[in-house]
C-alpha cells in the first residue's frame, strides 16, 4: 500500500466546519499561514485570489452551487469560495459543509497520482465546467422571456426579466473573479519554476474560464439591450397615457368653464329655461369632444414626424 500512503501525504482535505484534532495540528504546523488560510476558508464572502506565502501557494476559487435555480423566479445562484494550499510536495484543500458535495462530485475524475499543482488545476477546470450548466439554463430562460415579451410586455414578464438580470450578476461575478485570479499566476515569482505539465493544466483552466466569461458577457449584453428596449417602450406608454389624460382634462375644462357662468349675476342666454342644464351639457360636451379629437390628431401627427 505504499502508493496509497504517498497519495494521502500529497493530498489532504480539511472540513473547516468540523475540525478534528489532527486537522488543527496540521494547520498549526503551517505557522501563521495556518491561521490565515483557516480565516480565508471560513469567510463565505472571500474573493478569489492567489498569493505566495511561506513557500506555499495559497489560492481561493469561486465555486457555483450544484443545482440549477430559476433566476427569473427570483432565485439567486450561490457562489462559494474554496481554499487551496499547495506546494511542490502536497496539496491541502479547505472545504466547508456547503462545498463538500462539490468536491466529492469531481474528485473521482482527477488523477491523484499527479503532482499537487496538476491536481489543483484539474480540479479548477472541473469546477469551472460546472458553471456552464447554469449559464445554459440562464440562456433558455432569457430566450423564453424574449418570446413572451414579443407577444406582450406584461408586468410579470418584466419582473422576471429584472430578476434574471440581477441573478446573472452573481454568476458573472464568480466567473470574472476566477479569471482575474488565474491571470495573476504569471506574475508569481515561482511561475517560471512550474513544470510544462503544470503550465499546460493552467492553460486548460484559463481556456475554460475565458469561454465561460465570454458566454456570461454575451448573456449580460443581450439582457441589457432587452431591458433598455422595454424601458423605452414603457416610457413611451407612460408619455401616451399622460398625453391622453391631459387632453381629457382640457375637454373637462370646457364644460367647467361654461357651467361656471351660471349661478353668477351675469345675464346669459337660456338662463330662464328649465332644461338649461341639459342644453349646456349637450353643447359643451360636443365642443369638448371636438376639441379632444383635434388635439389627439395633432399629437398623433407630431409623433409620426419624429
Amino acid at each position: 500500500m505504499p502508493g496509497e500512503t504517498k497519495t494521502q501525504d500529497l493530498f489532504k482535505v480539511i472540513n473547516v466546519d468540523h475540525l478534528s484534532t489532527d486537522d488543527k495540528q496540521l494547520l498549526m504546523s503551517l505557522g501563521d499561514l495556518g491561521q490565515d488560510v483557516l480565516d480565508y476558508a471560513q469567510d463565505s464572502n472571500e474573493t478569489a485570489f492567489v498569493k505566495e506565502q511561506d513557500g506555499w501557494l495559497v489560492l481561493v476559487y469561486q465555486l457555483l452551487e450544484d443545482k440549477i435555480v430559476s433566476l427569473k423566479a427570483g432565485n439567486i445562484p450561490k457562489i462559494m469560495p474554496m481554499t487551496f494550499v499547495v506546494s511542490s510536495q502536497s496539496l491541502l484543500i479547505l472545504e466547508t459543509d456547503e462545498t463538500t458535495q462539490l468536491l466529492a462530485k469531481v474528485i473521482d475524475r482527477v488523477n491523484l497520482s499527479q503532482e499537487p499543482k496538476e491536481i489543483m488545476f484539474q480540479l479548477l477546470t472541473l469546477f469551472t465546467k460546472s458553471y456552464f450548466t447554469e449559464v445554459e439554463a440562464m440562456g433558455k430562460e432569457r430566450d423564453y422571456l424574449m418570446n413572451q415579451l414579443r407577444q406582450r410586455a406584461t408586468k410579470k414578464n418584466l419582473t422576471e426579466l429584472a430578476n434574471l438580470q440581477s441573478g446573472s450578476v452573481y454568476v458573472m461575478m464568480g466567473s470574472q473573479q476566477n479569471g482575474d485570479m488565474l491571470a495573476d499566476f504569471q506574475e508569481l515569482a515561482s511561475y517560471d519554476s512550474f513544470s510544462e505539465r503544470v503550465k499546460a493544466k493552467l492553460r486548460d483552466t484559463v481556456i475554460e474560464v475565458k469561454q465561460l466569461s465570454n458566454m456570461c458577457s454575451l448573456h449580460t449584453r443581450i439582457l441589457e439591450q432587452l431591458a433598455s428596449s422595454y424601458n423605452n417602450v414603457l416610457s413611451n406608454r407612460l408619455n401616451d397615457n399622460v398625453t391622453s389624460l391631459t387632453i381629457f382634462t382640457i375637454g373637462l375644462t370646457v364644460i367647467t368653464t361654461v357651467t361656471s357662468f351660471y349661478g353668477m349675476n351675469v345675464k346669459l342666454p337660456f338662463a330662464e329655461v328649465d332644461i338649461v342644464w341639459l342644453l349646456i351639457l349637450i353643447i359643451t360636451t360636443i365642443i369638448a369632444l371636438i376639441l379632444m379629437h383635434f388635439l389627439r390628431r395633432f399629437v398623433n401627427d407630431g409623433h409620426r414626424h419624429l
